[in-house]
């Protein structure tokens, strides 16, 4: 990691819209937002990136469900989890994401002019945040030539997924030692959405996602090994499931608060998630989805020992052979009432990489216990009853191998159901970890999983000259579904 650090401490981080428009013709109209307010204070602008941090990265977020097979839709009228999208899908996270970084910008400039360090950490950390998850979703895409205050550019050159994550890493730090520099500051203008203006829990924010960015890293650069380590030994990471960085769409902050209702009928859990569900008969079951029931209300399907199966259906399958199943468990679009929170990481996920870098000698310490701190937050966050996660926990199949590549796969479990409705991160995380393993379908477009979605039909029309560069120098099978990660398992 040092010798990619020295090659880019003068980074200079400019991030910039791109095609904020796909049906505008007119360069000087686009130029111009009209929703977009031009005299808006640091606090407003910091709960609308907040928002849309979380809500426009998960744009399309049936496509994560599918990909990551948590759901299959049993009709003609979805194919995704086949991989049959459209260009919209895409085009939606594409330049959604792009126009919360445009916002970002003004954050950081209205910030940097009113003084107030603590919220230009919160620019950096969304930017950070956002640009990772970009590039994890497509792979090369501009970056360091893109958005350059109100001058757009439409033509800005791609960037590396390497050099991406490396100027990220430089924002993290930054914003960690903006915020520790004025930790009196506590966003005194309001408006965090996230921490209530807790600095210290910002800081953690910053770490955490520092440690995910590492845990890829590794697959490519055993050198980011001490600084895993560092990192977990330093203990300032997210700690609690307080500390769990989510969008909850409770109605605080004027964010919109829903109910959460049951999926359509065409859409049912898909069998790779289900099984990893059933193999423990996990209690989060019934929080995440409703038992397929005959007309007297008993379970539909059952196993061996009479327990109730929550029945997926395999991806990538036909609907001729989708419909020959019966009594399918239908997701819920959230949880305790109310429209699943959009969560960029959770508590659980910082337990679950501990637990992993114990078992591969990365740090020293208790596996097992990291282990159960993170089912048991991922269970808390579910609304599971305290008494149902201790026997939870208590289960034979909860207790962590002494065997290292089976306890890996369990820790690899509990990580891919704990991304469960957190957009595309399931499916990333299978792409670092390669399990559980994902089943590829007879009808799928293509003969093995998705690696990355392909770019946007427009960005090509725009932008040939450098897309074609980007496609020629970095992705080893061109624009395609298959083409790997740079970081990929």
């Amino acid at each position: 990691m040092k010798k990619y650090l020295k090659n880019y401490k003068s980074f200079v981080v400019l991030v910039s819209i791109v095609l904020l428009s796909a049906s505008c013709n007119d360069f000087e109209e686009l130029n111009t937002d009209p929703t977009r307010l031009t005299d808006i204070n640091a606090a407003s602008l910091l709960t609308q990136v907040i928002f849309d941090a979380g809500t426009r990265s998960r744009s399309y977020g049936d496509i994560g469900n599918y990909i990551g097979q948590y759901w299959t839709n049993t009709s003609l009228i979805d194919q995704r989890h086949r991989y049959d999208f459209k260009g919209s899908d895409s085009e939606e996270v594409y330049n959604s994401i792009y126009l919360t970084l445009y916002d970002i910008q003004d954050l950081k400039k209205r910030a940097t002019l009113e003084e107030l360090d603590d919220y230009v950490a919160a620019g950096l950390i969304l930017e950070a945040y956002l640009t990772t998850y970009l590039t994890d979703v497509f792979g090369p895409v501009p970056y360091s030539e893109a958005l350059q205050g109100d001058d757009l550019n439409f033509t800005p050159i791609f960037d590396s997924q390497e050099s991406i994550y490396i100027a990220n890493l430089l924002k993290l730090d930054e914003a960690y030692d903006l915020l520790e520099t004025n930790p009196g500051g506590h966003f005194i203008r309001g408006g965090d959405a996230f921490y209530n203006g807790d600095n210290e829990k910002w800081r953690r924010l910053a770490n955490s996602l520092k440690l995910r960015t590492y845990m890829k890293l590794v697959n490519v650069d055993p050198s980011v090994i001490p600084l895993i380590k560092g990192l977990i030994e330093g203990g300032e990471l997210i700690s609690t499931q307080d500390e769990t960085c989510a969008i909850i769409y409770d109605g605080r902050f004027g964010l919109e608060s829903t109910t959460a209702t049951g999926t359509s009928g065409s859409t049912s859990l898909g069998e790779t998630f289900a099984n990893q569900l059933h193999f423990t008969l996990d209690p989060r079951r019934s929080h995440m989805a409703s038992l397929g029931r005959d007309t007297n209300g008993d379970p539909v399907n059952v196993d061996e020992n009479g327990n109730p199966i929550f029945l997926g259906v395999p991806s990538g399958e036909s609907p001729d052979i989708i419909r020959d199943f019966s009594g399918l468990a239908a997701p819920y679009t959230g949880m305790n009432g109310v429209r699943a929170p959009s969560v960029l990481i959770s508590h659980a996920e910082v337990e679950f990489y501990i637990a992993e870098a114990i078992l591969k000698g990365y740090i020293a310490g208790d596996a097992g216990n990291h282990f159960k701190k993170g089912v048991q937050s991922s269970c808390e966050w579910w609304g599971v009853e305290e008494d149902d996660i201790e026997a939870h926990l208590a289960k034979a199949e909860m207790q962590l191998s002494t065997d290292t590549e089976t306890a890996l796969k369990q820790v690899y479990s509990e990580e891919y159901l704990n991304f469960y409705y957190q957009g595309y991160d399931g499916w990333i995380n299978y792409r670092r970890v390669g399990y559980p393993e994902f089943k590829v379908g007879s009808a799928m477009l293509i003969d093995e999983i998705l690696q990355r979605m392909v770019y946007p039909p427009l960005i090509k029309a725009i932008n040939q000259s450098n897309y074609e560069k980007a496609v020629n120098d970095w992705l080893d099978n061109g624009d395609t579904m298959t083409s790997t990660s740079w970081w990929s398992k």
